[in-house]
């Protein structure tokens, strides 16, 4: 349902009966749709958002899975987009990177993950887990997020790995990875 829906709808039967236009079961679940609306996120590449963050780390080349890289938030927000860049560091004959050859893992106090690859399989047969294309998480990609993060002061970690196997020997160049985060206090 939509807030527009169940402000209409509280409308309409405050109209035909007065008295329950204070109805504390109504206007608590007016309220409820209200905190939860996707309204005011209003454009696919500009989501309605006043704080940007960023968090780095630097991928090398020849390391298949990048530690969990974390950042908290100050207190409760709700994440309505990302923006992921790459920088490359080292210069060579190897491949260049790009957000299409970088997985990411996404979870929020290291246990709850935003991202899935289950039931894709991979060229070594089995499940990705957690990680998704790393461009796929890009407000670029039309997507518009809302992951509202409750806790006093949520957690977010960022885990990522080359999309090939690396295991016999570098294949990329080593690059710094940021993700901007796109939030709004809740």
């Amino acid at each position: 349902m939509s807030l527009a829906y169940e402000t209409l709808r509280y409308i309409n039967r405050a109209r035909r009966n007065p008295a329950d236009a204070g109805d504390p079961n109504l206007l608590a679940r007016l309220e409820k749709y209200a905190k939860q609306a996707w309204e005011g996120i209003v454009a696919l590449h500009a989501p309605a958002s006043p704080m940007t963050w960023e968090t780095r780390m630097i991928m090398r080349g020849a390391t298949q899975t990048s530690n969990r890289t974390p950042f908290t938030f100050p207190r409760p927000v709700e994440i309505v987009g990302f923006l992921p860049t790459l920088i490359q560091v080292t210069t060579g004959a190897l491949i260049t990177p790009t957000t299409d050859v970088i997985q990411v893992s996404i979870d929020t106090d290291n246990q709850n993950y935003l991202t899935s690859g289950e039931g894709i399989s991979t060229n070594a047969g089995g499940n990705i887990g957690p990680y998704v294309c790393l461009s796929a998480m890009s407000v670029q990609t039309p997507r518009v997020l809302g992951y509202k993060l409750e806790n006093p002061k949520p957690n977010i970690g960022f885990t990522f790995r080359w999309a090939l196997d690396v295991t016999a020997g570098a294949i990329y160049e080593d690059c710094i990875i940021a993700m901007t985060m796109y939030a709004r206090y809740l």
